[in-house]
């Protein structure tokens, strides 16, 4: 009996597959593959734009490490969320992270990035005032008069709101952001303390529905209160990228240049040598973290809270 064997193609040879080997290369690419990722946060109004940038940096910085990931903000139903609930909000898993003053409080319920964000300047507040209360101003002769004379505004729901009440400021307190800048315009109380890295952009937003609203000339304070990015303390491995985030985007340089990009000119335009700042004394800060010298402080002008340089 004639028995046909398998017709080959001449040249051609079988190719032979391990099927152990496929099936291990297929499980390592698996495990390899990161996950994308998308973080809420709470703060999406305009003057936390520096933040989100710098946390958008942070994560792009460690894509090799960790995988891709965005940034998105937390829909909530239009109103803007207070500090108070974006931390509630942590607390429950519903956002990511936040960016916010640190406090002792926060530091034992979240998981802080020691980091500083922002080079000191939410603590260097300037005085948004009435056009028209710069002559009253410039008749004050120093702090205690200040201190007596002019009435503040401020939101309870912010955590420095503590600081001005222990150091003997009068402060009518309110509860939404908005609404200070009204009663600010229509006479409740005589200035708005705002950070640098706010006041300017706030004027600008501002400026059709309160356009007599200005910084007054002569006065600034100055108080310890850095701010961090905080997540939850069961994310820890998220902590981690950020912080080695921030530390690679400032050993590169662009820590710096976004700064810079945000606030230089906002530095140059307070004329801080020309100004008179009253150091606030802060209670709330948690032990431990050193107060430095900002880079930015006018060198004619000592610096009473420096530990380190």
């Amino acid at each position: 009996m004639l028995h046909m064997g398998r017709l080959r193609k001449p040249g051609r040879r079988p190719i032979l597959i391990s099927i152990p080997g496929l099936v291990f290369a297929l499980v390592a690419s698996i495990a390899n593959a990161k996950e994308h990722q998308v973080l809420l946060y709470s703060q999406k109004e305009f003057r936390y734009q520096y933040y989100q940038a710098l946390l958008r940096q942070a994560l792009n910085a460690t894509e090799s490490d960790y995988g891709t990931a965005e940034i998105q903000a937390y829909q909530s139903n239009g109103s803007e969320i207070t500090e108070a609930r974006g931390m509630a909000l942590l607390q429950q898993k519903r956002i990511h992270v936040t960016f916010v003053p640190s406090s002792r409080e926060r530091e034992e319920l979240f998981r802080a990035i020691p980091i500083p964000l922002d080079q000191g300047l939410l603590g260097l507040r300037l005085l948004l005032i009435k056009e028209s209360s710069q002559a009253r101003f410039d008749q004050i002769q120093n702090e205690t008069e200040l201190r007596e004379k002019m009435l503040g505004g401020f939101n309870t729901n912010w955590s420095d709101y503590g600081i001005y009440k222990s150091n003997g400021l009068n402060v009518l307190p309110a509860t939404k952001y908005e609404t200070l800048f009204k009663m600010l315009a229509s006479g409740r109380f005589d200035y708005f303390s705002r950070g640098l890295i706010e006041v300017w952009s706030e004027l600008d937003n501002f400026k059709s529905q309160y356009p007599d609203l200005r910084v007054e000339n002569r006065f600034a304070f100055y108080y310890n209160i850095p701010v961090y990015f905080f997540v939850h303390k069961d994310s820890e491995q998220l902590a981690q990228r950020i912080e080695v985030g921030l530390k690679r985007i400032q050993a590169s340089g662009a820590f710096s240049k976004l700064f810079q990009s945000y606030y230089g000119e906002h530095i140059v335009r307070a004329k801080l040598d020309k100004r008179h700042i009253i150091i606030l004394q802060s209670p709330q800060n948690p032990q431990g973290i050193p107060v430095v010298k900002p880079f930015w402080w006018p060198a004619g002008i000592a610096f009473p809270l420096a530990t380190t340089d």
